[in-house]
C-alpha cells in the first residue's frame, strides 16, 4: 500500500485529505509541521508527500515549504512531493518545482485533480522501480542512512553544537547527567562526527563488570590464562582499535581497577592477560556517569588522577524536564519508530496525552518516554493514543497541566470533536441526507456511514 504523508498545520485540511485518500486505498499519516515530518521520515517509508507551503512564520511567502524541500533533497532517496497552498503564485510554483517538487496545486483543491496528480506520481515511481530492478544485478548494494531525531530545545541544540566541535578531536570526554538522558546517543553522534567514524564504536557497561573479569573484558586473555579460559579472546581495547571506546557508569569502578585503567589511559599500553607482550592502544575514550565524581574523589572512592585523565571536556546532559520543547516531538518520533518496528500504523497523540506528557516530570528521562510510547502503541485500540494507553507511573495528581498550558488547552478541541461538529453541522443542513452530506464533506458515503455510527448520529439514507 502506498503511504502518503500530509504536512499541513490546518487539522481540517489534513482530515479532509486523509478521508479522501483512505477511501482511495492509500495509507495516510499526518504531520502538523515540517519538523515533525522530518522525524516521521527518519523511521517510516513514505511514498509521496503532500506539502503545505506556509506555516507559522508567515502566511504567504512559502519560505517554510521551500526550506523543507531544500532539506528533503539532501536526504537519500527522497519521496515525490506535491505542494499545496492557498496563496498560489507563478514564482512560488516555479521555485518549488526547481527545488524538486513534482506538482503544485492551489487550495481549495479539486479531489479529482489531486487524485490524478497522485496517481501520476505512482506511475512514475513504478516505472523508476522497474528500471532499478532491471539494473539491480549490476549495481552495488547500498545502505540507506536515516536521519536521527533533531532536537528542538535551545539547550540541546547548543549542546550538540559544542559536541560537534569537540568530536573532531581525540580529546577525552566525560558525559554527565541523570540516568536515561541519552548519553549513549550522544556517544554515537560523537563517534559518527569524529575522524574515527570508519572505525568501531565499542561500548562497555563498567558497572556490569566483576573485579575478576575486568582485565579479561578490557584487555583480553590468552588461552589457559585462568581456569575457564579455554580459548584466547580479544579485549575491548583491542576490538575498539582505531575507533571509540565508550565506558559507561565509570563511577562504579572499584579503586584497584581504577589504577589498571589509569595506566592504559596515561601510557596507551596494556598487556593481554596471560601474555608478557605489551600492546599499544589506539582508541578515543569517552566516559559517562550519573554520579558526582568530584564528590566521590573527596570521599576517597574515585582517583583524582583518573578523573583528570577522563575529563578533558565535561558535558552535562540536561534532564528531559528541562527541555520541554522536545517532549512531544520526541514522543512522536519514538512512537513512529516503534510503529515501524512492530509494523503498526502511526497514531496521533490526543490533546489529553500531550498535556500529560508536558506536565509529567519524567524521572526516567528519554528512556522512560520511549518505553511509555512503546507501551501506549501496543495497548491502544483506538484511532489515537489516549491517556489510559500511556499508564504513566506517577500519581495522576502530578499530571495536571501547567497554568500556561491550561489556557491554550481549554481553547482547543480534539480531532474527534472537530470531526463530529463538522459532520453534525453539514448533516443537519442537508436534512439528514447521506449522499449530499458526504459530497459536501469530501468523503465517500461509506466513510460517512462509519462516522455516523461512531458518533451515534441518525441518518435517513
Amino acid at each position: 500500500m502506498m503511504t502518503v504523508l500530509i504536512i499541513d498545520d490546518n487539522v481540517e485540511v489534513r482530515l479532509s485529505i486523509a478521508y479522501f485518500l483512505e477511501d482511495q486505498g492509500f495509507d495516510v499519516i499526518e504531520a502538523e509541521s515540517p519538523d515533525i515530518a522530518k522525524q516521521l521520515l527518519s523511521v517510516k517509508a513514505i511514498s509521496l508527500i503532500l506539502l503545505d507551503m506556509n506555516f507559522t512564520r508567515d502566511t504567504t511567502s512559502g519560505e517554510e515549504g521551500l526550506g523543507f524541500l531544500h532539506w528533503l533533497h539532501t536526504q537519500p532517496e527522497p519521496p515525490a512531493v506535491i505542494c499545496l497552498t492557498g496563496w498560489g503564485s507563478v514564482s512560488l510554483a516555479v521555485q518549488a518545482l526547481q527545488m524538486g517538487a513534482s506538482d503544485f496545486i492551489e487550495k481549495p483543491w479539486q479531489n479529482d485533480a489531486l487524485l490524478a496528480s497522485i496517481q501520476q506520481q505512482v506511475r512514475l515511481a513504478d516505472r523508476q522501480k522497474a528500471r532499478l530492478a532491471q539494473l539491480s544485478n549490476h549495481l552495488p548494494k547500498t545502505v540507506k542512512s536515516q536521519q536521527g531525531y533533531i532536537w528542538q530545545s535551545p539547550i540541546m541544540r547548543a549542546l550538540e553544537s559544542q559536541l560537534s566541535r569537540i568530536a573532531r578531536t581525540d580529546a577525552a570526554i566525560l558525559l554527565c547527567g541523570e540516568s536515561g538522558v541519552g548519553k549513549s546517543h550522544a556517544v554515537e553522534k560523537l563517534h559518527a562526527q569524529s575522524q574515527r567514524a570508519q572505525g568501531p564504536l565499542v561500548s562497555v557497561n563498567v558497572g556490569a563488570l566483576s573485579a575478576s573479569l575486568f582485565e579479561s573484558e578490557l584487555f583480553g586473555h590468552m588461552k589457559g590464562a585462568f581456569t575457564d579460559a579455554k580459548m584466547a579472546r580479544d579485549g575491548r581495547f583491542t576490538t575498539a582499535d582505531g575507533g571509540t571506546l565508550f565506558l559507561d557508569e565509570i563511577a562504579t569502578l572499584a579503586m584497584p581497577l581504577q589504577a589498571k585503567l589509569l595506566r592504559v589511559l596515561e601510557s596507551g599500553e596494556y598487556e593481554v592477560l596471560g601474555s608478557s607482550q605489551t600492546l599499544r592502544s589506539d582508541v578515543r575514550v569517552i566516559c559517562a556517569t550519573n554520579a558526582d565524581l568530584n564528590e566521590l574523589v573527596e570521599q576517597g572512592l574515585f582517583r583524582n588522577d583518573l578523573l583528570y585523565r577522563i575529563n578533558t571536556f565535561v558535558f552535562e546532559l540536561p534532564p528531559l524536564r528541562q527541555r520541554k520543547e522536545d517532549i512531544v516531538p520526541f514522543a512522536q518520533y519514538v512512537l513512529a519508530h516503534h510503529a515501524q518496528r512492530y509494523q503498526m500504523a502511526v497514531k496521533p497523540l490526543s490533546d489529553e496525552v500531550i498535556a500529560a506528557l508536558q506536565s509529567y516530570p519524567w524521572p526516567g528521562n528519554i528512556r522512560e518516554l520511549s518505553h511509555v510510547m512503546e507501551r501506549a502503541l501496543l495497548m491502544s485500540d483506538g484511532d489515537q493514543i489516549v491517556l489510559h494507553d500511556c499508564q504513566l507511573r506517577l500519581a495522576r495528581s502530578n499530571l495536571k497541566p501547567t497554568p500556561q498550558y491550561s489556557v491554550s488547552y481549554a481553547q482547543q478541541q480534539t480531532l474527534a470533536e472537530i470531526e463530529k461538529a463538522a459532520i453534525t453541522r453539514v448533516f443537519s443542513e442537508e436534512k439528514g441526507m447521506v449522499g449530499s452530506s458526504a459530497k459536501r464533506l469530501g468523503i465517500s458515503k461509506s466513510s460517512l456511514y462509519r462516522r455516523l455510527d461512531k458518533y451515534g448520529l441518525k441518518n435517513e439514507g
